[in-house]
């Protein structure tokens, strides 16, 4: 979404000219969907969807209901997974308030006894990896150390067959199974900020499962593993045909409180405390109260551009804690630098706290207003557990964003009652997004997600870029 260059008189004529709306007062650009020019004549409900063909991009949110999974395939083929899904809550109960309102009733893939997420995300790589003809993951983003992004950890689970020094699931799984170049973290190679995650963290038996498995590729298999750098453009790039697609851009905006400015350099800038600065009472569950950002602060985040298409992905990025201290609104800042998108993942499945469209603190006086710089066209929840997005979180996007439209993994009857449910447009399957015309044009289709055999759904009418 390229708006900063152009006058803003020239812009309005030519949305008008063009039959598309102006900004609305508090957000959403506002755009309707075009009549198609191209695409889509070959997709039909019913039947598979098409394969991928040079040119096109595609972003495929896996729908595993145990965590967030979203795959790229670039205009040239190469290939960007980003997490992996991968939590062993039970399917009953999340936690003492959240219990299970319906989602799995519809479909519930954890019932096979020989289910692993890892397992059934590389199966559904292999149909998009078929397309591409290249057999090798170019990339793997692991935005956070939260199970549901990159893995559980059961004593159950299957020793390697690469080493017994880890178990499969999820994204070591991936690493198994697949040839992968770089793998891309917030915590290479010592998984030390804010803290050592790998003995204090609540999760820290599913981190060290991860951590082995990536030491053991690096030094055995060839793959490339580095810390995810904010502010660079540089450390995912075209390995196929980079020269046809000068207009694709992966830029790095955010990791461990480093934001990058938002302008052409690669400046970042240090938002969170120092390491030697933090105040935790407890590691394994940072709270509100204490000096020390907790895990999904640390997202890795990041703005992917193909010509005037922009597609932002803030892993769990939220405001949780700012009003006790200002800087734990890192959803804020990260919005402001990444701009107007035309396709938004919901942060963090759009639980509270996040997706901001407008929250002040009584206390510092600080507002979370994310969404009035990011104006997704579309917003898309990988939601994973039942009640996903949560409602406030819903209706305020919603109530703030008159143009947006709202796509959802997963739904269950209760979200029935959220205001403006209708606006969503496709639900309960795999969500693909298709960028068309080098940029200039995308479809959402909705692909069912237990069939295996990505039959489409639902399809959008296409959107402009804009």
């Amino acid at each position: 979404m390229k708006m900063n260059t152009i006058p803003l008189i020239v812009l309005l004529l030519t949305l008008l000219a063009c039959g598309e709306k102006p900004l609305g007062p508090a957000g959403g650009n506002g755009s309707t969907p075009s009549t198609p020019a191209t695409p889509a004549a070959s997709e039909k409900v019913g039947e598979p969807l098409s394969a991928w063909q040079e040119g096109q991009m595609d972003i495929h949110f896996i729908n595993t209901t145990t965590g967030e999974c979203v795959f790229v395939i670039a205009p040239d083929g190469t290939q960007i997974l980003i997490d992996a899904a991968g939590s062993l809550v039970s399917t009953g109960q999340v936690n003492s308030s959240v219990t299970n309102t319906g989602i799995r009733a519809r479909w519930d893939p954890t019932k096979d006894p020989d289910y692993r997420t890892g397992k059934f995300i590389a199966g559904y790589l292999a149909k998009c990896m078929a397309w591409t003809g290249n057999d090798k993951i170019d990339y793997v983003v692991n935005t956070h150390f939260h199970n549901d992004h990159f893995g559980g950890y059961s004593k159950s689970l299957p020793v390697s067959d690469k080493s017994d020094t880890y178990r499969k699931q999820s994204l070591p799984e991936i690493l198994d199974t697949y040839p992968v170049g770089t793998l891309l973290d917030r915590g290479w190679p010592d998984y030390m900020y804010p803290y050592d995650v790998r003995k204090l963290a609540s999760n820290g038996d599913a981190i060290d499962n991860y951590v082995k498995a990536v030491q053991w590729h690096a030094a055995h298999t060839g793959l490339k593993a580095a810390r995810f750098v904010a502010g660079s453009k540089d450390q995912v790039v075209l390995k196929r045909k980079a020269a046809a697609y000068p207009s694709f851009v992966f830029r790095n905006i955010a990791v461990n409180g480093e934001i990058w400015d938002g302008g052409q350099t690669t400046t970042a800038t240090a938002t969170f405390p120092a390491a030697s600065e933090i105040q935790v009472a407890n590691p394994a569950d940072p709270g509100n109260a204490d000096k020390c950002p907790a895990e999904n602060h640390c997202s890795c985040v990041m703005k992917i551009s193909y010509g005037a298409f922009d597609f932002f992905e803030g892993g769990d990025a939220q405001y949780n804690g700012m009003s006790s201290f200002p800087w734990k609104d890192m959803e804020t800042p990260v919005a402001k630098a990444a701009g107007a998108v035309e396709v938004m993942k919901a942060d963090h499945h759009g639980v509270t706290n996040t997706n901001g469209s407008g929250f002040t603190s009584s206390v510092t006086g600080k507002t979370a207003e994310a969404m009035r710089y990011l104006r997704p066209r579309c917003w898309i929840v990988n939601s994973w557990t039942d009640g996903h997005p949560r409602q406030p979180v819903y209706e305020g996007v919603m109530g703030t964003m008159p143009g947006t439209d709202a796509y959802i993994t997963n739904v269950c009857d209760a979200m029935g009652s959220y205001a403006e449910f209708s606006r969503v447009k496709g639900s309960n399957g795999h969500i693909v997004v298709r960028v068309y015309d080098g940029g200039a044009t995308y479809r959402v289709y909705v692909l069912s997600d237990s069939d295996g055999k990505m039959t489409v759904k639902s399809i959008s009418n296409a959107y402009k870029s804009v």
